[in-house]
């Protein structure tokens, strides 16, 4: 473990004691109770204690770290508390996720949009997960972000533009931790057949969106009908 993931892990966990975590879900109207579960990037597992605390049917967690897992089966093994079940932590990453079409009826994916080679490419990966009718949470950096941290960080504000103009024009990311356009992600949303219902922004910079978050709601009807 790095001093990385233990600053991130101790982060994570404070946001989650100070009940932020919870706002999050709260501030998007999201409800897991009696629901199949789907965490995507949980990290160390604090949005699942989150969300245990509405008792719902299945809690699943993935990410593409080891190190998070690890550490979150001790942290979730001692503040979940019964009836709620226990989470299974997997080991997994988009675009590809290991679970069969329409299997969960909340999926949640906070902060890993930055991070995902195609947003386009994981949002449909997301979706088909998702059963119709289903709950899709988001969230992610808006062009904002890097401003907040630019006394701190010198070079990495300047990255994480760098990064977004080039997937812009390339449509690679071929630096990761891009920021991306609400907007933009909405639309793409739409086109997939999962629709809008909530965007929020927790902290703007200078009128820039710093972080948003979407809960939008999968179409019973396919994209391809609907054309």
């Amino acid at each position: 473990m790095t001093e990385w993931h233990r600053a991130y892990i101790q982060n994570a966990y404070r946001e989650l004691e100070r009940g932020t975590t919870r706002r999050q879900l709260d501030t998007l109207n999201i409800n897991a109770t009696g629901k199949r579960v789907l965490d995507v990037g949980c990290g160390p597992g604090n949005l699942l204690v989150a969300l245990s605390t509405d008792t719902p049917e299945l809690l699943v967690g993935v990410d593409v770290d080891a190190v998070f897992l690890v550490s979150g089966r001790s942290q979730i093994t001692e503040l979940i508390k019964p009836p709620s079940v226990d989470p299974v932590l997997l080991r997994a990453s988009l675009p590809t996720l290991p679970f069969a079409d329409e299997t969960f009826d909340l999926v949640t994916c906070f902060l890993v949009m930055p991070h995902v080679p195609d947003d386009r490419i994981a949002l449909t990966e997301l979706a088909r997960v998702l059963k119709p009718g289903g709950t899709l949470a988001i969230s992610g950096h808006g062009m904002g972000f890097p401003l907040r941290y630019l006394r701190r960080f010198k070079v990495k504000p300047l990255q994480m533009y760098l990064a977004s103009l080039i997937y812009r024009y390339t449509g690679k990311k071929w630096i990761r931790n891009t920021l991306q356009n609400d907007r933009k992600m909405c639309n793409i949303l739409r086109r997939i057949g999962v629709v809008p219902e909530v965007r929020h922004y927790n902290k703007k910079v200078l009128g820039c969106v710093a972080t948003y978050w979407i809960k939008a709601i999968k179409s019973e009807v396919s994209p391809k009908a609907i054309q």
